[in-house]
């Protein structure tokens, strides 16, 4: 039955995404992937916070496209996620999930010993934390937008046009703060309806992941930004600010730098500013044991 109810969710998805535009026929190829290593793990924690991050990154894109336009031209290109988008936002969470699945597939947390039960916690923090990264990002980006101030370049404090990489704003904050905390409810209210048996007898810790999502969530979106800031350039062109431009339109006349080196494309920061924030909830758990 499991197979099968992978294969219908993400059909469902996927095909929803496709008409809605939110994926590219790429990015939808690759979110089948990342949607069948999740969907087929026994534990809905995976599936539960995977459908979160999904629909509301999707809606949070979509919100007031118009007005994001009018903001950052590129909006339009972006909307859209192809494979290298999907790859870069459930790359990692798939890879655990498959892990997940190899060492506790069909096993419940009371037949498990201690060193067993502990790496099983392992992978859950690993996936919270991945995946608040992943939508903290997103809700940062997409809401914070919208924000009535400009935003703060992290390294500096001076004010820099909305869309520059790097730029922090307090909506953007909070959005954050508030994606993690999205992704750490959907961990706990799956844990706490599958496994209520386990979690009343002790077999496994009463954590509540809420708070530790929404704390990653910060971390995660903080690392982006000063990735952003950084090694990822961003130019001013007409009075706009824009990313990942090729280098002939870099020397184009009326295009300046407003921060960072060209190093990493955006796709690359998620990827490492997430697989960051994964190892920072795994080496946070290390510290608390």
């Amino acid at each position: 039955m499991r197979p099968l109810f992978a294969i219908v969710l993400t059909c469902a998805l996927c095909f929803g995404a496709l008409k809605k535009k939110s994926l590219s026929v790429t990015g939808a190829l690759a979110a089948a992937f990342v949607g069948l290593s999740t969907a087929t793990n026994d534990n809905l924690l995976f599936t539960s916070v995977l459908i979160t991050f999904f629909v509301t990154s999707s809606f949070w894109t979509r919100h007031q496209a118009q007005e994001k336009v009018k903001i950052d031209p590129t909006f339009t290109k972006v909307a859209q996620r192809d494979w290298r988008q999907v790859l870069c936002n459930g790359g990692i969470g798939s890879i655990i999930s498959i892990l997940y699945q190899y060492y506790f597939d069909g096993q419940q947390p009371g037949e498990l010993d201690s060193s067993e039960r502990m790496l099983m916690t392992f992978c859950i923090w690993a996936y919270i934390g991945f995946y608040s990264c992943c939508a903290a990002d997103t809700w940062a980006s997409e809401i914070g937008t919208l924000s009535s101030d400009w935003p703060v370049l992290i390294t500096t404090l001076r004010p820099v046009p909305p869309g520059t990489n790097g730029g922090v704003s307090k909506l953007g904050l909070l959005s954050s703060f508030a994606g993690g905390a999205a992704v750490g409810l959907a961990a706990d209210i799956a844990l706490w309806v599958q496994y209520f048996g386990a979690f009343r007898s002790g077999a496994l810790p009463k954590i509540p992941y809420i708070m530790l999502g929404s704390l990653l969530g910060l971390v995660g979106s903080l690392v982006d930004s000063l990735l952003g800031a950084t090694v990822q350039a961003t130019f001013l062109v007409n009075r706009r600010a824009v990313s990942d431009l090729t280098a002939a339109e870099q020397r184009q006349h009326g295009t300046k730098r407003i921060s960072g080196i060209d190093i990493l494309s955006n796709n690359m920061v998620n990827l490492v500013s997430s697989a960051c924030t994964t190892a920072i909830a795994v080496g946070f758990l290390m510290f608390l044991v």
